[in-house]
């Protein structure tokens, strides 16, 4: 069994000041993103490696969860991950390490979306649902895969466990 998290940075300033590479995340995305890495902790999510985008709101996104996660996973922070596409993440996914038994991929939409509503062949009805209407910033879907190595991920494999979309606090 294998589980892949796929995690959309969270919400980043809309500011002509930065270049989209270089926007940095919002009061309300460092909150969103914190709450995600609390629900990881809380849950007690296994992660062995991180697969995240290098910009800057994707970096933000994982060090501020990755700190409410208090865990040490391995971080890679790629520059294909920035302007990915559904089947670039697939072919990434397919590379990982065996040893690695639960990855998480911080990114981007569309890729991110896409990439969830293809893999995702099983799971609870509402989520499966809630998916296909959007996946916000901030978003976490947790898809398990019944292989025994990465590169046997083929589209329509995985059982989509958890679509977790959080509201804006109060």
């Amino acid at each position: 069994m294998r589980r892949l998290l796929l995690f959309r940075h969270a919400e980043a300033v809309h500011c002509d000041k930065y270049s989209d590479w270089e926007r940095p995340l919002t009061a309300a995305g460092r909150d969103k993103a914190s709450r995600v890495g609390a629900f990881l902790a809380e849950t007690h999510q296994r992660i062995d490696l991180v697969l995240a985008s290098d910009s800057v709101r994707t970096r933000e996104t994982w060090e501020v969860a990755q700190a409410a996660y208090a865990g040490t996973p391995e971080v890679q922070f790629d520059r294909k991950l920035y302007h990915a596409e559904r089947r670039d993440l697939m072919a990434m996914a397919r590379d990982l390490p065996d040893s690695v038994e639960s990855a998480i991929v911080v990114g981007h939409n569309p890729a991110i979306a896409e990439f969830a509503v293809h893999f995702a062949g099983s799971g609870e009805r509402d989520a499966l649902a809630r998916l296909t209407r959007g996946f916000p910033p901030g978003g976490l879907a947790i898809l398990d895969a019944d292989i025994e190595q990465w590169r046997q991920l083929r589209w329509g494999a995985g059982e989509l466990g958890l679509f977790l979309t959080l509201a804006k606090s109060a």
